[in-house]
């Protein structure tokens, strides 16, 4: 352990950085010492010891409000990282200490999202008694670096991510992709070379998983298809769709927030090889018992129910693979 030199103050670091960073919200000290309940003295004592320590000033006082410098914007940005890993280390503490999870966090595709969260909440609020439910939605490859950076504990995702022995997956549907059309269009929906004389593809970028996916299928296929928007959330994507210009290639949970609002499409099966992709629930192998068969399992029941209601014409082509039934 370096030893502290005889000019170096002796400071409680986490705490005046989390001075610094309230100030730097704020750019006044005596709002930021109000908010984090100590005196005006105090927060400026502990702003003295870091511009002693780190050997800089940290704050142009000269404006007003103070301003940060270039040494202070450093250290802000490292301040958020470091009090959020202590924040996660909290919360990793209290799981190995408390009989039961303080907190559950649970990333979601975005599509799914507003689809999954009322039962997960009463699912996990009321039937496992775990006091918070922390939800984060985005694209498959949000989940992978969540989980790795173990922000999240288990992700209903689209990816299988990266096989290891950290991982658990657990399969929860099949879901093909379908041809979205215009509820507008009236020429034929089985030849996608008529179809897309009429309109352009309204398609997911290639920096996300489901843009990846679809662009190689229509490679493996050898279609080069007209297109016209290129967006990374599918409500996006759909928008192009009822404009009447567009056509898209998209599975039902791709499409279930944009029916649910009222989007009026045609839906139809692909005019070429079939596509499809599963969504499974992934977490880490921490000792979380029955908890991630149990979110599966309720993933699976309300994504069966939001089909049926949404899709009725096509949902018994989904299919679902069996979850055992955990004992709870």
């Amino acid at each position: 352990m370096r030893e502290r030199g005889k000019d170096e103050p002796d400071i409680n670091l986490f705490r005046a950085i989390e001075v610094f960073m309230a100030v730097a919200e704020m750019r006044q000290v005596t709002a930021a010492a109000s908010a984090l309940r100590i005196t005006q003295s105090a927060a400026s004592q502990h702003l003295k010891n870091l511009e002693l320590i780190f050997g800089m000033a940290l704050f142009d006082r000269s404006t007003r409000p103070i301003a940060l410098t270039y040494a202070g914007e450093t250290l802000q940005r490292h301040g958020f990282r470091l009090l959020n890993q202590i924040d996660d280390l909290k919360r990793d503490m209290q799981h190995l200490g408390a009989s039961s999870l303080p907190a559950l966090r649970v990333g979601l595709l975005a599509s799914t999202a507003t689809t999954l969260t009322p039962g997960l909440y009463d699912l996990v609020n009321n039937a496992m008694k775990v006091p918070e439910l922390i939800l984060s939605a985005g694209l498959a490859t949000d989940h992978f670096a969540a989980l790795n950076d173990r922000r999240i504990d288990m992700a209903v995702t689209s990816e299988r991510l990266q096989d290891g022995p950290g991982f658990s997956f657990i399969p929860i549907l099949d879901e093909p992709f379908y041809l979205i059309l215009p509820d507008s269009y009236t020429g034929p929906a089985d030849d996608i070379h008529a179809i897309s004389r009429k309109l352009s593809l309204a398609r997911f970028g290639t920096t996300t998983p489901v843009g990846r996916r679809t662009d190689q299928h229509l490679q493996r296929c050898r279609l080069d298809l007209p297109r016209a928007i290129e967006a990374d959330r599918t409500a996006m994507v759909m928008a192009g769709v009822i404009t009447g210009k567009c056509f898209a290639i998209l599975s039902p949970t791709l499409l279930i927030d944009g029916v649910a609002e009222g989007m009026r499409l045609r839906i139809e099966p692909l005019p070429f090889a079939p596509l499809k992709r599963t969504i499974r629930l992934v977490s880490r192998r921490d000792d979380l018992g029955t908890i991630p068969l149990r979110i599966a399992l309720e993933s699976q029941k309300i994504l069966k129910r939001a089909f049926d209601r949404h899709f009725p014409a096509i949902s018994g082509q989904v299919s679902y693979h069996e979850i055992a039934n955990p004992s709870y």
